[in-house]
């Protein structure tokens, strides 16, 4: 026994040199390391891409109901809240130019031109032309290319003109 050599508690030699096992592991080691860092990566830049899609939308969303307000205020058809006019209608028009000349659509307009009443009081009333207005301006900003068909349908109403 060497005098540099130290002693285990039970009488054995303890080897104090320096591991070096760089050479025995195998080499795959770092590769989950590696595939998580990618995998964050590639998210980080899907969600950059995503928020910077959107802050787009926003903004064309924001312009076109600022538009359609306008509109709004220039038919004296009062003033439109431009925030939630943006979250409801988008940048496409929502459900306003989802097929504005189909039947669905056509009822749900001509139940809104009645007298007020619920049930069998209920009828049919002249409106003015301010009740389809609204949403022709809407058309017109969101989806010009459906006016036609709703235009067509517009023109079958009795409306009157109140100004």
């Amino acid at each position: 026994m060497t005098a540099h050599t130290p002693r285990h508690a039970a009488g054995h030699e303890v080897n104090v040199a320096a591991v070096d096992d760089l050479h025995t592991r195998p080499e795959n080691t770092h590769l989950i390391i590696y595939l998580v860092a990618f995998a964050l990566f590639v998210g980080l830049s899907v969600w950059g891409l995503v928020a910077f899609n959107q802050n787009q939308r926003d903004a064309e969303s924001l312009s076109k109901a600022t538009a359609l307000a306008e509109r709004f205020q220039a038919a004296g058809l009062g003033t439109l809240d431009v925030d939630a006019t943006a979250r409801v209608l988008g940048t496409t028009g929502g459900v306003a130019c989802s097929h504005p000349g189909d039947a669905l659509r056509r009822g749900v307009l001509d139940q809104q031109i009645v007298n007020g009443a619920a049930g069998p009081g209920q009828r049919p009333i002249i409106a003015t032309t301010d009740v389809v207005a609204g949403e022709r301006i809407v058309i017109e900003t969101y989806c010009p290319d459906q006016l036609r068909g709703f235009v067509q349908y517009a023109d079958d109403l009795k409306l009157v003109d109140d100004k």
